[in-house]
């Protein structure tokens, strides 16, 4: 299986000693929301059939399988399942969910971040201790290739009522993770995180979709201040995004809101993100499932 369990806030194999040095120009895709289940929601359904949103993961393990140069790992956004903590449907919903990953190429690593449907829109640490037995630790961070990623649990910054105590540890780590990015000779520094900091513009209204604002500014501020350029999302079901300035001018974050491959809540169809990393620059490109280009260029 390719899945990568995080431990110790790592991930084995990719950490800064292996894979700490850049070799030169790659890819990686980003998919957000395979969320078995929602379609029949969406549909006026109860949640209990997924086919499609399996179908949909096959379709993309098999055009991932057929791209050339091999992308270094793949990352799925959050909301990987469904059924929340706790409901009857999430032990199938994860179970089918992995094994329509068993396919893909094993030498292609995929990392996974937590979505509000995978640790509860208010988490506990209930809810917290069976995501951990699913997919591994919520937040952590890995390097491939001479980049640093930082994974951070959205959800914490959202709601943490009930995770008062998780949620301070995350930031005491999160202070840690980027001073490591603005101390290091890493080539590039990114974040993935399920909830996105915006969706249009940085100083839009609260919403069900976006981090709330008091806490969206703080953390633009510090990123930017890590070296943080761009930061990759789900949750909104749609393509969105845009870029945040400080005052100054001489520092920018990009927000990139991914679309589904499972459900869609707006007019774009369900996809993935191929992400070019070079030297200089990290640029992507939102493809249809059917539609993915075989050769990398």
């Amino acid at each position: 299986m390719a899945f990568k369990k995080a431990r110790d806030r790592q991930i084995e194999g990719m950490t800064q000693d292996a894979e700490g040095r850049w070799h030169g120009d790659h890819f990686f895709v980003f998919l957000a929301d395979p969320q078995p289940g929602l379609i029949d929601k969406v549909n006026g359904g109860n949640g209990s059939t997924w086919d499609e949103e399996i179908k949909r993961t096959h379709d993309a393990v098999e055009a991932i399988n057929k791209m050339r140069p091999k992308p270094k790992f793949v990352c799925i956004g959050g909301d990987l399942i469904d059924a929340f903590p706790g409901e009857s449907l999430r032990d199938p919903q994860v179970s089918d969910l992995k094994s329509a990953f068993a396919d893909l190429d094993q030498t292609i690593p995929i990392v996974v971040v937590s979505g509000n449907h995978d640790v509860g829109n208010v988490p506990t640490m209930k809810t917290m201790t069976m995501y951990n037995k699913d997919f591994g630790e919520d937040y952590y961070s890995f390097w491939v290739e001479g980049v640093f990623y930082i994974v951070v649990n959205s959800q914490y910054m959202f709601n943490d009522s009930e995770t008062r105590e998780q949620s301070l540890n995350q930031d005491s780590w999160l202070r840690e993770q980027l001073e490591i990015a603005r101390l290091s000779s890493c080539q590039h520094v990114v974040v993935f995180m399920h909830i996105p900091l915006f969706l249009q513009e940085p100083d839009e209204e609260d919403s069900y979709f976006a981090i709330p604002g008091a806490r969206r500014m703080d953390l633009l501020t510090r990123y930017s201040d890590a070296g943080i350029k761009i930061v990759f999302s789900g949750h909104y079901h749609r393509n969105a995004g845009g870029f945040w300035r400080n005052e100054r001018g001489d520092k920018q974050v990009e927000v990139v809101v991914s679309s589904a491959i499972g459900a869609q809540l707006g007019n774009d169809v369900a996809g993935l993100r191929v992400v070019k990393v070079t030297a200089d620059d990290i640029t992507h490109t939102y493809y249809p499932l059917d539609g993915v280009p075989e050769r990398l260029e």
